[in-house]
Parts: C-alpha cells; structure tokens; sequence
C-alpha cells in the first residue's frame, strides 16, 4: 500500500508542470516568420521551449531534425512589456530579439469582455525584421 501511494505522488508531480506552461506564437501574418515561446505560468518570466522559424530555417532549444540548437539569452517582462534574446549555441552571437508590447482591457458593456493584444518587432541579425502580432497568454 505504501508503495502505491508513493508512486501516485510521484506521478502527481511529474504532471504538475505539464499544466503550469503555455505557449505563446508569434508571426507576420504573412507567414515569413514565427516565433513561438512555450512559458510556465509564473510570477515571473519562465522559458521552457523557443522554436523560430524564417526564410525557410528553424532554430529550437530543443531541437528536433532540420532545426539549429539555440539558447535563451535574457528575458524580461513586465505587465506591459516582454523581451527575450536568442543566442546561438556558443552564445557568441544573437540569433533573434523579441521585443513586445502588451495590452488588455476588460468592457463589462461587450459580449466578448476582455480584449488582449500582444505585438512588437522581431529582428534576427542578418537575416530580417519584422513587425509581430502574438497570440497566447
């Protein structure tokens, strides 16, 4: 009996964090680029996955095949603001920088009742910039 309930709390924490995170995708809207960051939901900013893609590359931290390995730089978020640098695997350079904005308003008068927008810019050295809309938490 003791050993069943010590594997169910352990299998009950090992689902914890599965819950705890979220992603957030951005893009153009003409599918140049995409930038899709997977968060826990934390009081603060906590990255678990970044996958970029643009000009026909992808990049991960956690790669699969076809992608280049990447790392999280620094991030940074307020209620208003997020920013996070992507370097590259030696960390000797930026691979992308991620700078947003964001907005929320809650109209007690409308069907639809808080209304969110996320969006910035997304520059990846040598290769582009691009305004950026953002859905997600």
């Amino acid at each position: 009996m003791k050993q069943l309930l010590a594997a169910a709390a352990i299998l009950s924490c090992l689902a914890v964090p599965a819950t705890a995170t979220e992603w957030v995708n951005c893009g153009d809207g003409e599918g140049k680029v995409s930038f899709d960051v997977l968060m826990g939901l934390m009081d603060v900013i906590a990255i678990d996955t970044v996958r970029i893609e643009a000009n026909g590359k992808k990049w991960s931290n956690k790669p699969q095949a076809g992608e280049t390995k990447i790392e999280i730089g620094q991030a940074f978020e307020t209620a208003d603001q997020m920013w996070i640098d992507v370097v590259d695997e030696g960390m000797g350079g930026f691979v992308a920088k991620l700078r947003l904005f964001k907005a929320s308003e809650t109209v007690e008068d409308s069907e639809d009742g808080v209304f969110d927008a996320t969006g910035g810019t997304l520059q990846m050295p040598g290769i582009g910039a691009w305004v950026v809309g953002c859905s997600g938490p």
